[in-house]
């Protein structure tokens, strides 16, 4: 079969939004550019520098001043910061370690090329579900994004129009230190403006790749679970000999292993970034709730980061948690098979240590300290909220 008329194909273009994201954010897991990524990052972060010098600055003043809401404010946008900070530089370190994970997604999706309908059919359907957490991880952090140079420039433009003394804002409401007298002077602010925006651009590719691949890569998972299923309810109905049926049990063992080492790389891959992302989360969302509070209204740009912080703690818990519900689900789905049609105490045997190994539940945990799950999400957020009730006592 040429390449032109190949159903499926690999990761970079199955995936080209991830793909094209990792990329951009210099985290696409390429073994040789490892050093000149890290290298390349550190000039963008370097360059950024005079944002991130005036925003620890104003950020200790609002602490020492006791200005509790722009403290808060800041401490907002400083858990998406370190995030970033965290998230590229482990990426980068961890390249020996992702690379692999998307190589395996590339060479079982070009497989899929080669199996019966009903094995494709079981890809089309993971490929969509890994393809609304890939869209998921694009539009949340390009729409939050946008969204604080756009609400700026709207109210400027808006009270532009009805006086010529209207207050300029920054993407980022702060005092400059040293530069405090001009910061709202053209053309400085507009520099300034520019310049805001710039690391908005820089932040977007850095949250759409690596965590919209934890989604794909969870989704493939579940996937080689259910085609393990089928591998094997079809050696039992449609195998012509005990020889057949040997061969392709052994076929299916080879596949439930491999299965088991996936979900091993997929645990040392993301397990330190997730357990970063839990640490975090709950205290954005607090201090979100702490604003609300402060201002006895809701401001629509912050109110949506804290929306968006509650989404950047759903998404994972949701594919880790469906992902553990599918190996739930292995050891029923092995055992319904038509195991009863042989009499061959082999290969029955060979049944018996799929289903025990296949009990041992796929749990996603941050570096075995946290499991990922549903209930973890609502912990998070009742968390939130006793951390919010604690700070407005």
């Amino acid at each position: 079969m040429s390449l032109l008329k190949k159903k499926y194909k690999g990761f970079n273009e199955t995936f080209k939004l991830c793909a094209f994201s990792l990329s951009f954010a210099f985290l696409y897991p390429n073994r040789k550019t490892a050093l000149k990524r890290c290298i390349t990052i550190t000039a963008i972060v370097t360059f950024c520098g005079g944002q991130l010098f005036w925003f620890i600055t104003y950020t200790f003043k609002c602490l020492y001043t006791l200005d509790v809401y722009n403290f808060s404010r800041n401490m907002t946008l400083a858990v998406v910061l370190i995030l970033f900070f965290i998230k590229t530089y482990y990426v980068i370190y961890a390249t020996s370690k992702f690379a692999p994970l998307l190589d395996k997604i590339s060479e079982d999706l070009l497989e899929a090329n080669n199996l019966e309908e009903e094995f494709q059919t079981l890809y089309d359907e993971h490929i969509k579900i890994a393809k609304v957490g890939e869209i998921s991880w694009l539009l949340i952090p390009t729409i939050m994004s946008a969204l604080f140079p756009i609400y700026a420039g709207a109210l400027m433009s808006i009270e532009s129009i009805q006086t010529d003394d209207y207050q300029r804002r920054m993407v980022h409401d702060m005092e400059l230190l040293f530069v405090e007298d001009i910061q709202s002077e053209a053309p400085f602010f507009h520099c300034m403006f520019a310049y805001n925006c710039v690391q908005c651009v820089v932040l977007v590719p850095n949250y759409c790749g690596f965590d919209g691949s934890f989604c794909i890569a969870t989704t493939h998972l579940r996937l080689k679970l259910k085609l393990l299923a089928l591998k094997v309810n079809n050696a039992f109905q449609n195998s012509k000999s005990r020889k057949e049926l040997r061969m392709r049990m052994n076929d299916a063992i080879r596949e439930h292993q491999d299965a088991l080492n996936f979900y091993v790389e997929l645990q040392n891959v993301y397990g330190p970034w997730l357990f970063a992302v839990f640490l975090l989360t709950s205290f954005m969302i607090s201090f979100n709730l702490y604003q609300i509070y402060l201002l006895q209204r809701i401001d629509p740009k912050y109110t949506s980061f804290g929306v968006v912080g509650v989404l950047h703690i759903y998404l994972p818990c949701h594919y880790a948690s469906e992902l553990t519900k599918t190996s739930q689900e292995t050891p029923l789905d092995l055992y319904v098979v038509p195991w009863e049609k042989w009499a061959d105490n082999e290969v029955t045997q060979l049944l018996i240590f799929m289903m025990a190994r296949a009990q041992k539940e796929m749990i996603v945990t941050g570096m075995d300290l946290v499991v990922f799950n549903m209930e973890l999400f609502k912990s998070i957020l009742q968390t939130s909220f006793s951390f919010f009730n604690l700070i407005t006592a």
